[in-house]
């Protein structure tokens, strides 16, 4: 039985159950103007990360963790501002607390499970990108979230975006109901990205084509429509939630946008197919992830190799130039063994 922790950070990684003996990193991403807790609560109160999954896990080792960022695409007096940051810094942010929190808990190398609604899969999709880039030395230890990602469930991600028509009328419902006009932000970075053809979108789609197939990957979509002020749509449809791509695993859950991602139980729809498939994932990865990490390793032996090749070639260009004669004084000498 491992421990449970239900004090949840409204920013950054926040570890909500740990197993004594975890082999897997289970990583949930919240979407827009979702929080780390609120996001995954039922109406009855139900956190199913905390209340349902770690038994649906059957002893499968796994610690599980929440990420929040401030997705807000609103502002509030006196309360929290709409996020200014592009998906890109938010990707960033992401990649070093993760990193930092794992290196802190002795599971840096753990295999990475992602579970994601809405605009946490462009997130975490950035966010890989992000770390697959990371060939430095001094930024290597960054690259491990890319490198340590098995498997990655996306719940009512935009993938190609939603008509801005779409986003507006949800907003501008919420933002009725929940605050003045005049706090209404409705031209937020974070919403500009997930609006159909928009540049940065796109980018992230192109680039996460050449890495997709290295992820067991399941995309499911919301079959219920979200009914706002008496309209009724769905929010992201499942041309957008589901692009059809080799190897990828698709379903639709029986629930609107916002209630996708929230299990009021064990028997509540989507649950079910959404628990199994991470267990499965919990037992499978820790051998693949080994052996990439295996490989990883190689890999940074030899980066470093030609960084120090590099490092010393002008010197030993210079010192070929020297007379063998002077090579043997015992000044040069000196110099060389200093």
């Amino acid at each position: 039985m491992g421990s449970v922790n239900r004090s949840i950070s409204r920013y950054e990684t926040t570890a909500v159950y740990t197993h004594p003996e975890a082999e897997v990193d289970i990583v949930l991403v919240h979407g827009l103007n979702g929080s780390p807790d609120k996001t995954w609560t039922a109406s009855n109160g139900v956190f199913w990360p905390l209340d349902l999954l770690p038994a649906s896990l059957k002893g499968a080792k796994a610690n599980i963790l929440v990420y929040g960022y401030n997705a807000d695409v609103y502002s509030r007096k006196n309360d929290r501002s709409a996020s200014d940051n592009f998906i890109h810094q938010h990707a960033q942010t992401l990649v070093t607390s993760l990193t930092l929190f794992r290196k802190s808990e002795g599971t840096f190398k753990n295999p990475i499970i992602w579970v994601c609604h809405s605009l946490g899969g462009i997130l975490a999709k950035r966010a890989l990108l992000y770390s697959n880039d990371l060939r430095m030395t001094h930024h290597e230890d960054y690259r491990s979230i890319y490198v340590s990602t098995f498997g990655m469930m996306f719940l009512g991600t935009p993938h190609t975006g939603s008509d801005a028509a779409t986003w507006g009328l949800v907003l501008q419902g919420m933002s009725d109901a929940i605050m003045p006009k005049k706090f209404f932000e409705s031209e937020s970075v974070l919403l500009k990205t997930l609006k159909k053809d928009n540049e940065t979108l796109s980018n992230i789609n192109n680039h996460f084509l050449d890495i997709y197939q290295r992820f067991r990957i399941h995309m499911a979509h919301e079959n219920h429509k979200t009914d706002i002020k008496g309209t009724k749509i769905l929010v992201v449809d499942a041309n957008s939630a589901s692009p059809q791509l080799p190897g990828v695993t698709y379903y639709g859950v029986e629930a609107t946008h916002g209630q996708m991602c929230k299990f009021a139980s064990a028997s509540a729809p989507g649950y079910r197919a959404l628990s199994t498939d991470i267990r499965q994932w919990v037992l499978d990865a820790p051998a693949l992830i080994d052996v990439r990490w295996d490989i990883e390793e190689r890999e940074r032996a030899a980066r470093m190799r030609n960084e120090i090749h590099e490092r010393i070639s002008p010197f030993v260009s210079q010192l070929t130039a020297v007379p063998s004669g002077l090579l043997c004084s015992s000044k040069v000498f000196q110099f060389l063994t200093v």
